[in-house]
């Protein structure tokens, strides 16, 4: 044939065989590479996936290169080109042909490869520079959502899908909005502000009105806030911007807790004071600087009300668990040393002569 005869057979030769070369090579330079990446950075299951990825990737180029090199025969050309390239669909705005559409599903499949490796790689980078895990998780988060919708729009275009056929869908998409998903558009871009803003991250402890937990996961729509009982709460993000929540770690892990705690009226109070100071200095769940303080509260209708003020590591210990402890100490240090905790008591006065009758027998 006069093909294998031609100047374009040594072309394509020459290519697959520069392809097969390059990819031996890199597969041979890879473990290498990857073995002194894992000294710098000791984090195994990501260099794995990197590892993984590019691999993956450097056969799908390699394959992408070899069917290319085969559509440019010109025997196979003949017949791919009226098989492969013959519409499916075919209009103004829509231009779909078997060759355009599993060129947009490799398409599709490279750039996902392409962000799980451009994910891994800034997440080792980040790691590498002792970031936080949450800017790790937010950045992880924005790379993720962006990345998808950049791909869904290229793969649409490759396909043959032209932005006039968009236009509509876009159009119907914002009357839907309109009229019945303004609370997840609300809540997606509530998730946006919270990832920019960063007034909540994962790993804080927060207050949500009654609720108090850890949040765990925050998502584009929904996040998630575990509770003490290890329940997981699943949070609107709008509920994080538009309302008010505590969250006992936004600029420090160290917050002060008021242990209130009531004591009877014949009690030496110095000896109050000095028992209270004493139980949080014995305290493993307190720190020793700032330093604890007892306040005298009021005088209450049955008690002396005081308030120990403690110091705490949220990060180590949740403040519900922090005041069990505290309690438990509090009330053994009163006992061991006869400090009265009352109980609310009453006098009742009759208006007139109380008479007590006795009940007649049988």
């Amino acid at each position: 044939m006069e093909y294998f005869n031609s100047q374009k057979f040594l072309i394509h030769t020459g290519v697959i065989l520069l392809s097969v070369v390059f990819y031996i090579i890199l597969l041979k330079l890879k473990p290498s590479f990857f073995k002194k990446l894992s000294e710098v950075v000791n984090r195994k299951k990501i260099l794995k996936d990197i590892e993984q990825n590019t691999g993956t990737l450097l056969k799908v180029f390699l394959l992408l290169v070899v069917i290319n090199v085969l559509l440019d025969v010109p025997f196979i050309e003949k017949y791919a080109k009226e098989i492969l390239k013959k519409p499916i669909l075919s209009t103004e705005a829509l231009k779909i042909s078997l060759f355009s559409f599993l060129k947009g599903l490799v398409v599709f499949y490279v750039l996902l490869l392409l962000t799980k490796l451009l994910r891994d790689s800034v997440r080792l980078y980040l790691i590498y520079k002792a970031r936080g895990k949450e800017i790790v998780s937010s950045v992880d988060i924005l790379i993720y959502n962006f990345s998808l919708l950049l791909i869904v729009l290229i793969t649409l275009s490759v396909m043959g899908i032209s932005w006039k056929l968009l236009i509509p869908i876009a159009g119907a998409l914002g009357i839907g909005i309109g009229f019945g998903i303004q609370d997840i558009v609300n809540n997606f871009v509530s998730g946006f502000i919270i990832l920019f803003s960063r007034t909540v991250k994962r790993g804080d402890w927060i207050t949500l009105g009654d609720k108090f937990g850890r949040i765990v996961d925050i998502g584009i729509r929904t996040s998630t806030l575990r509770t003490l009982d290890n329940i997981d709460i699943i949070i609107p993000n709008s509920r994080l911007i538009s309302g008010e929540l505590i969250n006992w770690s936004y600029t420090d892990n160290i917050v002060r807790l008021h242990i209130p705690v009531g004591v009877s009226y014949s009690s030496d109070i110095e000896l109050v004071k000095n028992t209270l100071l004493d139980v949080a200095d014995k305290s493993s769940v307190v720190l020793d600087s700032p330093p604890p303080e007892v306040r005298f509260i009021e005088f209450g209708d049955s008690s002396l009300n005081f308030e120990l003020l403690v110091w705490i590591d949220i990060k180590k210990i949740p403040v519900p668990l922090a005041k069990s402890d505290i309690n438990f100490e509090i009330w053994n240090a009163f006992k061991k040393n006869g400090i009265e905790i009352p109980f609310p008591q009453r006098d009742v006065w009759f208006k007139n002569e109380l008479i007590i009758k006795k009940a007649p027998k049988g």
